[in-house]
């Protein structure tokens, strides 16, 4: 990987990066990535209780910083972040390059890292599709009734499945605008059309007065992740974004991942979205 340059992604759409961070287990390259993380990373790191979660946020943020290195002549551990809006983390200086947001995720053995050019905002989120949980309560507790009424009468496979499509794509919303899990999330939905391979999102107006500035896309890896991407930026009609399978500092290639749905546009607010109580 050392000397590649890589183009960044088209304006207004995103390249997606993921890392089986499991995988990885030679001690050289851990032993690597650990020189390429500052201070306030590996504090971070060491403050896991968990050996496999430190190794997890090792990979991660090595992740992170060798994709950044792909765009621009900058070494992997000369990158700098700082915590913006919502502690969102972002470039210092942003100058190093220009008009790029990125967001990471990682769940269960992965991590996917997002890289867009031309968008206001971006998010991504990824979910390991973890069995027999209370996805009826947490759906009642977190959604909105049209995603609620979704869920009444799935068999099991097929509850998670629609489960984690739904949270994946809430999530990446309120990681793209900084806010978390401190944003109500029955405050906006998704509206599933799994035959065209469409989706609609829809937000009461005080949280997002102009909906149709959102791209979403979701996606399925492996049958066992949902992972979901949210791009906020001038381009109604986003190219689809490209992935990649990388191990940091040693190999990257194209993925092919297949794309479930992808959003399409709505007009003003629906009684669909009001929330359960």
């Amino acid at each position: 990987m050392h000397g590649t340059r890589l183009a960044l992604p088209a304006p207004g759409s995103a390249h997606l990066w993921l890392c089986d961070s499991d995988a990885i287990r030679d001690p050289l390259l851990l032993d690597a990535y650990r020189v390429l993380l500052d201070e306030p990373e590996l504090g971070r790191m060491q403050r896991r209780v968990f050996a496999q979660d430190r190794h997890r946020f090792l990979v991660a943020h090595a992740l992170l910083r060798s994709v950044l290195s792909l765009y621009a002549d900058v070494p992997a551990m000369a990158w700098h972040f700082e915590s913006g809006m919502h502690g969102k983390p972002a470039l210092v200086p942003a100058a190093m390059l220009p008009d790029v947001d990125f967001n990471l995720s990682h769940s269960g053995s992965h991590a996917l890292l997002a890289v867009s050019t031309g968008c206001m905002l971006t998010g991504v989120d990824m979910e390991f599709h973890r069995p027999a949980r209370n996805f009826h309560g947490l759906a009642q507790r977190n959604f909105a009734q049209s995603e609620v009424a979704r869920l009444t009468g799935l068999e099991e496979m097929e509850l998670a499945a629609e489960f984690y499509d739904i949270w994946t794509l809430k999530e990446a919303f309120v990681k793209a605008t900084g806010e978390g899990l401190s944003r109500s999330l029955g405050d906006f939905w998704f509206d599933f059309h799994r035959i065209e391979g469409c989706l609609s999102f829809g937000a009461k107006a005080e949280l997002e007065p102009e909906p149709a500035r959102w791209n979403f896309w979701c996606h399925r890896l492996q049958t066992s992740y949902s992972a979901a991407l949210a791009l906020r930026g001038p381009d109604a009609d986003a190219d689809e974004p490209s992935w990649f399978g990388i191990v940091p500092q040693l190999q990257w290639h194209a993925l092919d991942v297949p794309c479930l749905m992808r959003s399409r546009r709505i007009t003003g607010n629906r009684a669909s979205g009001s929330r359960m109580h």
